[in-house]
């Protein structure tokens, strides 16, 4: 019995807790011994601890919500599912240090929920398992499993997946746990994984096109590939299916915006209108959906296409620069590919003519969706090596070329990181890329090519590993410093000088020098 899955699952079992921990100690002593950058934490946490180190940026609004619920209209950025879950486990340990006699007190406070975000994030949020089983299934090698479930615990911004009470982490790992269900057609367990999702993210809606594609797309291509009739009673069931499984995920962002509608739209029986507003805010009675998740992205954080365009937020995109390029360059490679693949196809199915019949033009589709789904030659290229029982004996460096398994991924990654590029706060791009397995996909292919293409004791082997190494710490010291995604929270107005220096090389994967000077008024 091969037990190669179970070692690599025990060993990232280990990873998980060590990455945790060594960001915690990072974290918590840069908080503890250096000066921060911004002293607003300083006001209700005045001395160093883990509830300390634990408010930043987004945490403010979280274990506010947490504690007195959507009260101000910005509050609507920021999903209930992290602020539930903090408020949850507060009042779970309170109860418990009421019953073993070590606290008397009736209410919990924010050093409470802070603390229980943070273990809430830890004791839920291993991701490592659902990868790997992910990325066997997608791509068959159990070594670029564990190299990519790896590499995954060596995140862009460490201290929200590893550290903080953030959305990012119970996304993630939903979103993973979604997907590997959307592997084993396991369609309802993957809808309320991606409802779950949504809960915590916005971004949760994009995840409905895994269903669509696991109901619809996928069993459509496969059977006209085979020659086997695609219009019939099972795909308009199925179609039907994705439907009601897709509003079924989108239903936590719908009751979100209908809790806001209720809020500052309407007052109900028993219900004050909110204090000092005296007429309906604007997005009110926007037709034909009032969203106040749209007017307050816009409003309050300058969301929209093309507005972070601008000089003086030159670094946040230098900052997210490293993993946009791979993203964009290894996904547009891929559908390039499939385009070839297409093309190729549909001239080798017989002489093209100006005027061709039903029957010629349903021999080109069928041999073109064949074609996406069996490819000519398969991507996986053997490398020689010591592959004895139950070990991997492929090296996977162009895994992601022509993988029909791979394809929805490359396209949800594509998309989501153009609306992160052209629509969003750029930088956001170091937290989301987490939730996309095809980031550490895309990454692990690069460091297994280079094992083909390098030799190991070549000078510069093993620098992708040393660069994420240090990106991960300097982060964790950025935020116990409160400088951790600084720009991207810092008024435009605020911000006066600024530098940043990229440069890409292969095979070095990047290089991330940043120069930033930052003075507000």
């Amino acid at each position: 019995m091969n037990d190669t899955p179970q070692r690599h699952k025990r060993a990232l079992r280990s990873a998980y807790l060590i990455a945790r921990l060594a960001t915690a100690i990072v974290i918590v002593s840069a908080s503890s011994v250096l000066p921060a950058f911004d002293s607003s934490h300083l006001v209700t946490q005045p001395s160093p601890s883990l509830a300390s180190s634990l408010l930043r940026w987004d945490a403010f609004h979280f274990s506010h919500i947490a504690l007195h619920g959507y009260e101000q209209e910005h509050h609507f950025a920021f999903f209930p599912g992290t602020p539930m879950l903090m408020r949850l486990f507060a009042e779970a340990a309170l109860w418990l240090a009421r019953m073993v006699k070590i606290s008397s007190r009736q209410f919990v406070n924010e050093s409470d929920v802070l603390r229980a975000g943070a273990l809430a994030a830890f004791w839920l949020c291993d991701w490592t398992a659902d990868l790997y089983d992910l990325t066997l299934a997608v791509a068959g090698s159990p070594s670029f499993a564990l190299l990519a479930s790896l590499l995954s615990l060596l995140p862009l911004s460490p201290p929200s997946l590893l550290f903080a009470p953030y959305a990012e982490p119970f996304f993630t790992s939903l979103s993973y746990k979604g997907m590997l269900a959307c592997t084993r057609k396991q369609w309802v367990k993957a809808t309320v994984c991606f409802m779950l999702a949504t809960a915590f993210r916005s971004n949760g809606v994009m995840l409905i096109g895994f269903l669509i594609w696991g109901l619809v797309v996928d069993p459509t291509i496969r059977k006209l590939g085979a020659s086997i009739p695609v219009i019939d009673l099972g795909f308009f069931q199925n179609t039907l299916y994705a439907l009601f499984l897709s509003v079924t995920t989108i239903l936590p962002f719908a009751l979100h915006q209908y809790h806001g509608y209720l809020r500052f739209c309407r007052s109900t029986a028993g219900v004050p209108h909110p204090t000092n507003i005296t007429e309906l805010r604007p997005w009110c009675e926007v037709k034909p959906f009032p969203l106040i998740y749209t007017f307050v992205q816009s409003h309050y954080w300058n969301v929209g296409l093309l507005r972070y365009w601008t000089v003086s937020q030159i670094p946040n995109f230098l900052f997210a620069a490293p993993v946009l390029v791979l993203i964009f360059a290894t996904t547009i490679t891929q559908l390039l590919d499939c385009v070839t693949t297409l093309k190729h196809a549909w001239t080798s199915a017989g002489p093209v003519t100006h005027r061709e019949d039903k029957g010629s033009v349903g021999i080109r589709l069928r041999a073109a969706a064949k074609s996406l789904v069996v490819p000519e030659h398969s991507s996986r290229v053997k490398h020689v090596g010591k592959g004895g029982p139950g070990e991997d004996s492929t090296c996977t460096g162009s895994l992601l070329n022509r993988n029909w398994k791979v394809l929805p991924h490359a396209i949800h990654a594509f998309v989501l990181s153009c609306v992160l590029l052209f629509a969003s706060h750029t930088q956001i791009a170091l937290r989301l890329s987490s939730s996309m397995p095809y980031t550490y996909w895309a990454a692990a292919s690069l460091v297994m090519k280079d094992a083909q293409d390098v030799d190991d004791d070549e000078p510069g082997r093993d620098i992708q590993p040393a660069v994420a190494e240090i990106w991960d710490t300097s982060l964790g010291c950025l935020m116990g410093l409160y400088l951790d995604d600084a720009l991207g929270h810092v008024p435009p107005t605020c911000v006066k000088q600024q530098a940043a220096v990229v440069s890409l090389s292969a095979p070095e994967w990047y290089k991330l020098e940043v120069s930033v000077k930052l003075s507000c008024v």
